[in-house]
């Protein structure tokens, strides 16, 4: 979705390996300060969007082709973010994404996050923003596989610089009091023909003469407007506020571009 923009979030993400009683616990901590390119900034704690988890896919791979490597564990997730996400919300949520994963899989040594605004993107790129956790020279080395040390480990922020503008597109096209948004421009494009419709007819009833009333050809024009605007809300089963609404929607949005 247009140009993507890298943020680099050094490895404040960091797992600290605990022994106790002879089992590994892993904790993930949960960075004071981030790296938004070269410049360390505060973590700014806002309200995190509505989100859900779409897919999960693993993609591991042996760390070399030696018959006894370890496995380089990696899996990727597409996740369901709400369309009114903000820009500011896309690194906390990220971080907190990549975190949860880690607590929940200590043995995972390669993560792929993307943020969806919808299903239909699913089998694309990413419309919102993406994330990777990995080692900073990128590379699942045979010692990080078996000890899952991930000290070195650094989060890769992708967003996209449109994805707002993109976003507000997607808005637009919900459906409002259960008209879609090829539904209401269909309304609008039938709306939009009414005066003309009305007036090719009363020119044939009043064609322009000498002593051509044009205050009673207003007047008609308007009335005639009025009842094709009329059938169209009844055969839509809209009200007049609707259809206002619709004639404004179209208006702001130059649909009568677009015939």
């Amino acid at each position: 979705m247009g140009i993507k923009k890298r943020f680099l979030v050094s490895s404040y993400l960091m797992i600290l390996c605990l022994l106790s009683c002879g089992k590994e616990k892993t904790e993930v901590v949960a960075p004071p300060q981030v790296v938004v390119g070269n410049e360390e900034q505060e973590i700014i704690k806002v309200d995190l969007p509505e989100y859900s988890l779409l897919k999960k896919s693993d993609i591991s791979i042996k760390t070399s082709m030696d018959a006894n490597a370890p496995l380089n564990k990696r899996f990727t997730y597409k996740y369901l973010v709400s369309k009114a996400v903000r820009r500011e919300q896309l690194p906390p949520l990220l971080t907190k994404l990549i975190e949860d994963i880690v607590r929940n899989d200590k043995d995972i040594d390669d993560i792929t996050v993307w943020l969806y605004s919808d299903k239909k993107y699913i089998d694309g790129s990413y419309d919102v923003a993406m994330a990777t956790f990995a080692p900073s020279n990128g590379e699942v080395t045979k010692e990080i596989a078996l000890s899952n040390d991930k000290t070195s480990y650094v989060a890769n922020f992708q967003i996209a610089d449109n994805f707002e503008e993109h976003l507000n597109n997607e808005l637009e096209k919900v459906a409002i009091s259960g008209l879609s948004f090829d539904l209401r421009k269909k309304i609008y494009s039938e709306l939009a023909e009414t005066e003309t419709r009305a007036r090719e007819k009363l020119d044939k009833i009043y064609p322009y003469t000498e002593n051509f009333d044009t205050e009673n050809f207003a007047n008609k024009l308007d009335e005639l407007t009025k009842k094709y605007e009329k059938v169209i809300c009844i055969k839509y089963k809209i009200d007049n506020k609707m259809m206002e609404d619709i004639y404004a929607e179209g208006d702001k949005n130059e649909w009568y571009k677009y015939w």
